[in-house]
């Protein structure tokens, strides 16, 4: 019995890398949707190891700057030294400021009351599905106990465009997942060292814009600092990934850039996927049920090319259409008819069977 346990086990790193797969990776870790173009909108500073006096002074000066919005990917949980503290308390009063707190098993992880204004702050998870490690999908507005939530995102879009929030209809819209449309990695983002900010002459290239303070590593885009990165479709390993990809405050940005220029993928419902998987599972084995009567020698070779066929076809066709802005998610229509029509000889002999008993004309005779 521990054998058989062992074995089961041996397959846990297997059945990890599966379940974490998606065809559609495949469309962006081999650049099939790379672009060259820089959101324009979005500015992007590390935060680096600096202290906290050291954030209320760029807080400060990135305030004089008029930026639109200015979202801080960091929670300050307690108190530190008195004189910091204040300094930087004063600095995040400003309206332009959105907080940011953690939900962690329906709890809130929250700046310390000193830091607390009562002004725009927004979760900064994202990911609340504990069966992926990925990060292809967001919730902008999450219900918890009968309260609403909003995630960083969310809020910083919302400051943003103001009355066009309402045209967008992102209240309702945003309450349910939605793929993210990736922009790309950190060189789709205009972004800035902590200390080669602030040596600019003329801050008012942040003038209008949404500015993120977050974390991108030590030095800027190291590759091997960990520290907030996620696992995202753009990984290059597409099955079973390797280390992390990318910076938690990167993939607010290419939220963010979603939501403000108003380009969603358009995501095929779980009813069509079940739709199209009885479908084609329908058809192929009325197919192979035809050809296996004829008593064709290469009836298992034809078999296993036509479906061979068929899973390379509606493969190539997803990612065409993701492409075009359409999430057709094909891993259930192509496991379900391929499990399908391996079950056609199960079917024939459970008709003889049902024959014996009662007379009943099937397609096999």
């Amino acid at each position: 019995m521990s054998l058989l346990f062992l074995n089961i086990s041996f397959f846990n790193p297997l059945k990890k890398a599966v379940k974490d797969f998606s065809f559609l990776d495949v469309y962006y870790s081999e650049s099939l949707g790379e672009t060259t173009k820089i959101s324009p909108k979005i500015i992007i500073i590390n935060i680096e190891q600096k202290d906290r006096f050291q954030i209320a002074q760029l807080l400060q000066n990135l305030i004089k700057s008029n930026p639109k919005v200015i979202g801080l990917d960091i929670i300050f949980k307690e108190k530190k030294e008195v004189f910091s503290d204040s300094i930087l308390a004063s600095a995040l009063n400003s309206d332009k400021v959105v907080q940011s707190y953690l939900i962690e098993n329906k709890k809130i992880i929250n700046n310390d009351p000193i830091f607390h204004n009562n002004k725009s702050k927004g979760y900064i998870n994202l990911n609340f599905d504990s069966k992926t490690n990925v990060i292809r999908e967001f919730i902008g507005i999450k219900k918890i106990d009968n309260k609403i939530y909003n995630s960083f995102s969310t809020e910083i879009t919302k400051k943003f465009l103001e009355d066009k929030w309402e045209e967008f209809k992102y209240d309702k819209r945003l309450t349910k997942n939605k793929s993210i449309k990736y922009q790309g990695q950190l060189n789709s983002f205009l972004t800035f060292g902590f200390d080669e900010f602030e040596l600019l002459d003329n801050k008012s290239i942040v003038k209008d814009k949404i500015v993120l303070l977050g974390y991108l590593g030590t030095p800027t885009g190291n590759i091997y600092d960990i520290e907030d990165k996620h696992f995202t479709p753009l990984n290059k390993e597409v099955a079973g990934k390797s280390i992390p990809d990318m910076n938690g405050i990167i993939v607010h940005a290419n939220i963010i850039n979603m939501l403000i220029n108003n380009d969603f993928m358009f995501q095929v419902s779980d009813f069509w996927i079940g739709i199209f998987s009885f479908l084609f599972s329908f058809i192929c084995i009325m197919y192979f049920i035809w050809l296996d009567k004829k008593n064709m020698v290469s009836f298992m070779s034809i078999k296993k090319l036509v479906l061979f066929i068929f899973t390379v076809v509606l493969m190539w066709f997803s990612l065409w259409l993701f492409k075009k802005g359409i999430v057709l998610k094909t891993t259930i229509i192509i496991a379900t008819t391929l499990l399908s029509c391996a079950f056609i000889p199960y079917y024939k002999y459970l008709i003889k069977k049902i024959q014996t008993k009662i007379k009943w004309k099937s397609f096999f005779q």
